[in-house]
């Protein structure tokens, strides 16, 4: 991480409005702003355990930031008796970033981080391979050691995991990406296989998964 990076409270800041958002739909008008205020307080204690908070280059750093900063906030609402599922319906409403992973311009860096990955990642990081295109797909990509998993096993909040998941979905909806995947590590699969085709026919985790992912009350 450059001198001139910004902190992470910075970025937390800078990117509340969606928490705050989810915060009005589940509390009520009077208490947000002190939700609002715990969360950012519990991401301050969070973010020490965070993976590549000094690698702000690294494909996965804006991922783990995010599924820290919810995890801080489902430590909030759960103390609030808010469960996984009331929140993750939530959270799976908010707009997507429809924008692919993967560029010309990032694919060579992402490529070098993936083999990185499998040489010697830490614990708490990833382990992930890129794919190339086939018939099927344009491209894919197999994790085998989930960061999120890690992070949230270790705050035993493990049901809220499968809504993040299903967050990717809701993502290659919005740019039409053709997201296809069998499972995941947090559902009980040895990984998680996305595969990609641009305008293709998508097989979502939702649709697989009710009892995990529950879209409606």
């Amino acid at each position: 991480m450059s001198d001139s990076a910004p902190p992470l409270s910075k970025l937390y800041a800078d990117s509340e409005g969606p928490v705050r958002r989810v915060l009005g739909r589940l509390l009520p008008e009077a208490e947000v702003d002190g939700a609002a205020g715990e969360a950012r307080a519990a991401f301050a204690r969070l973010s020490g355990e965070m993976p590549y908070a000094q690698r702000r280059d690294h494909i996965m750093f804006a991922p783990a930031f995010a599924v820290f900063q919810w995890l801080a906030v489902f430590q909030v609402l759960r103390g609030r008796g808010i469960d996984a599922h009331r929140l993750g319906r939530e959270m799976l409403k908010l707009p997507a970033d429809s924008r692919p992973p993967f560029t010309p311009e990032n694919i060579e860096r992402i490529l070098a981080q993936a083999e990185e990955s499998q040489r010697g990642a830490a614990p708490n990081e990833f382990v992930f391979e890129i794919l190339p295109g086939d018939e099927q797909t344009d491209w894919g990509m197999d994790i085998t050691s989930c960061a999120v998993c890690h992070a949230y096993a270790r705050h035993d909040a493990m049901e809220l995991v499968p809504y993040l998941c299903a967050s990717d979905d809701v993502e290659s909806d919005a740019g039409d990406l053709g997201l296809r995947r069998t499972g995941t590590i947090a559902l009980g699969a040895h990984r998680c296989d996305f595969r990609y085709k641009q305008g293709g026919e998508p097989l979502r985790l939702a649709a697989q998964y009710p009892d995990r992912i529950k879209l409606e009350p």
